[in-house]
């Protein structure tokens, strides 16, 4: 039978346990709060963001993602090993402003030995996964200078950190800001080449090498694309798989782009669509001699009489994308481009 004593004491001792755990608790609060303060990693940077004229990315030579130089060409930026081919709109803001406002959040590691773990490695390391960053102003003065590894997202759906370190220090850090170290150079570029979408689409003329021309329509109708002129005997394998090939223009993306050095080469085919609203737009095609695995594509844009000042907008807005360069749109679309009314049809199955 339990006395009025024992409970008391039960109580008494229940109390002291929680108390002490709160001590606890609180001490180490106070201790992480004394070491780790809102401090600014780049507390001179904000005040130059205008004066910023460029940023090096750097890696191991082992590591895929690469390294290049990204810097201003009079209006936009552009990466300089891709000929100055522009940046995504907004994205080198996006990475300043965040450099700008990473704040330390708590020391890690001196130990060099332990830097793999946080891949805040020296970049001269074959198995390096570092990202070293040199943003210089327009005097050549070195505003950053750091490397940065793991990110860590915040399961609360908080602001989100990240490991970093400077560059000349052993002593590695958490930091936490909106920054994002983005990979290889498609991670910076502005890929979308345009975005015609399939119900503007009025007439498709796809050229192979062998000569073969395939008309093609979207039906707004039936909401899908459809051979122009196809014989009778012969239907489509699959609507899917038209589909593929009509709506190339609605998403075209380049996978790699340099200054225009070749020759088109009517041999190899091309492709062109036309819009209901006036657009024209022209794919021709060449072979890099020195990879033969690659075949280059060239975009040419036009308006019609009839076209509105929104298409006529549109138009000068790829062109700007597109005159005097050359892409490389990947296997899976230049194999597109190799389809013809044959590959995409089958002799109609008998009633």
């Amino acid at each position: 039978m339990l006395t009025k004593r024992f409970v008391y004491g039960l109580a008494i001792l229940t109390v002291a346990i929680s108390i002490a755990a709160c001590l606890v608790h609180y001490n180490r609060w106070t201790e992480t709060i004394r070491n780790v303060k809102e401090e600014l990693v780049f507390p001179e940077l904000a005040g130059k963001l205008e004066s910023i004229s460029k940023i090096k990315v750097s890696r191991s030579e082992k590591d895929d993602r690469g390294s290049f130089i990204i810097q201003p060409y009079d209006e936009i930026w552009g990466i300089k090993e891709k000929g100055g081919y522009q940046t995504r709109s907004g994205v080198i803001r996006e990475t300043l402003i965040g450099l700008s406002q990473l704040v330390y959040q708590e020391a890690k590691t001196k130990d060099p030995n332990r830097h793999t773990k946080l891949q805040l490695s020296d970049i001269r390391k074959e198995t390096s996964r570092a990202t070293r960053l040199i943003i210089e102003d327009s005097q050549g003065t070195i505003l950053v200078d750091a490397l940065f590894g793991k990110r860590l997202q915040n399961l609360s759906g908080g602001t989100p950190s990240l490991y970093m370190r400077k560059t000349q220090s052993p002593q590695t850090w958490l930091a936490k800001g909106e920054i994002q170290i983005r990979g290889g150079t498609l991670n910076w570029l502005s890929i979308v080449l345009m975005s015609v979408q399939r119900e503007r689409i009025k007439n498709i003329l796809i050229t192979t090498p062998s000569g073969s021309k395939l008309q093609m329509f979207y039906n707004k109708t039936f909401e899908k694309f459809e051979i122009r002129n196809l014989e009778k005997d012969r239907e489509v394998k699959s609507n899917f798989q038209l589909l593929n090939v009509g709506v190339i223009p609605e998403n075209l993306l380049l996978q790699d782009v340099r200054p225009a050095q070749l020759t088109p080469d009517p041999t190899l085919g091309g492709a062109q669509w036309e819009t209901v609203d006036g657009l024209t737009i022209e794919l021709s095609l060449a072979a890099d001699k020195s990879n033969a695995t690659r075949i280059w594509a060239f975009v040419n844009v036009k308006t019609d009489d009839n076209a509105s000042e929104e298409v006529i907008k549109e138009a000068q807005e790829i062109e700007k994308k597109t005159k005097g360069w050359e892409f490389w749109l990947g296997k899976e679309t230049i194999a597109k481009l190799q389809s013809t009314a044959t590959s995409l049809t089958k002799v109609k199955q008998a009633d």
